[in-house]
């Protein structure tokens, strides 16, 4: 999955939940910290942000911004993830789940670079 010369980013549309909602804040911190944290670092391979779109959007309340090189290390984060409690309590709600290779036309128009 490596190696193709594609770079991958990933959109995943977030709701935040009650459960999460009414944690205090340090208990979210906590929750990322012992939770989120360490598998964001288990994956190096993968670039990870978070962005906040509660004040502009009615659908989600967070995005998860992924970029990546290796399709196989995004799976696996997204399988590790789904493994703590942001989805398994749930704490969130995974809306939509959007990926693309960027200037994927460049591969299809010249398949040989």
């Amino acid at each position: 999955m490596t190696g193709n010369g594609l770079h991958y980013v990933a959109f995943l549309h977030l709701t935040a939940l009650p459960a999460w909602l009414t944690l205090s804040r340090e208990q979210r911190q906590e929750v990322v910290g012992r939770d989120v944290e360490p598998v964001l670092a288990a994956h190096p391979a993968v670039r990870v942000r978070w962005v906040d779109v509660e004040a502009f959007s009615a659908e989600s309340s967070d995005v998860l911004i992924a970029e990546t090189d290796d399709l196989r290390e995004w799976n696996r984060l997204v399988e590790a993830l789904r493994d703590t409690c942001l989805f398994a309590d749930p704490l969130f709600r995974l809306d939509r789940v959007l990926v693309g290779a960027e200037d994927g036309f460049r591969d299809y128009e010249h398949p040989a670079d």
